[in-house]
């Protein structure tokens, strides 16, 4: 289910909690991570220095003095500049108005920069959780059963890219040491015990949790 309303900046939630509802975590995503990962800023950074080899080639093929050959990639700055900003305000923008919360029912993601939306998973409907772990940062990635999901669009780009037909919802940018992979293995073990899954660990990320139930007959 999705709701555009306002919402509690502390914990991403549009109100208190149903009574006996309990928040086992909440965190945010992390500005270097999805610079990193999301934004690619590393392969966006050396689409620029091989562009930039262009004018360095024309104008020693024209003859010019060193001074201009090397000069010459400033002629990309008034295009290279403004992309970079964009993409750095992007990836600030998301990191500070993004919040994930796992509760012991369900896990919340309020997403949108310029307007909040709130996404509420039902851990019942959750049939696999794998982890990404890398140098700086990690994403969890949560599989829906059966034909339950969330448009792409509305979860973007908190969703796997390229995974329009059966998006899969994700926890973009968490720091590596991150406890909320653990923690939601945890609590859709208590939610639905009748579902395998490999045993979290303290401090780290499950690898995945595989669903044996037949799908709930409910929707996001």
């Amino acid at each position: 289910m999705i709701r555009d309303e306002p919402i509690d900046i502390v914990l991403g939630l549009p109100g208190p909690l149903p009574a006996g509802e309990r928040v086992l975590w909440h965190g945010k995503p992390e500005r270097a991570a999805l610079l990193r990962y999301l934004f690619r800023w590393r392969l966006l950074a050396a689409y620029f220095a091989v562009f930039a080899l262009l004018p360095m080639l024309a104008t020693a093929q024209a003859g010019a003095s060193a001074a201009q050959v090397i000069f010459s990639p400033l002629l990309l700055l008034p295009i290279a500049l403004p992309i970079a900003g964009l993409v750095a305000v992007s990836a600030w923008a998301l990191a500070r108005t993004t919040v994930y919360v796992v509760t012991d029912r369900r896990v919340i993601l309020q997403v949108g920069v310029a307007f909040t939306r709130t996404v509420n998973i039902p851990l019942d409907l959750i049939a696999d959780v794998s982890a990404r772990e890398r140098a700086r940062g990690m994403d969890l990635a949560l599989t829906l059963r059966g034909t339950d999901k969330i448009a792409w669009l509305a979860l973007w780009p908190h969703a796997r890219t390229l995974r329009f037909a059966q998006p899969v919802p994700m926890l973009r940018g968490l720091p590596v040491d991150s406890p909320a992979g653990a923690i939601l293995v945890d609590a859709i073990m208590h939610a639905a015990p009748g579902l395998r899954h490999s045993p979290a660990r303290a401090g780290k990320a499950p690898v995945a949790i595989d669903g044996a139930r037949a799908p709930a007959a409910q929707h996001v």
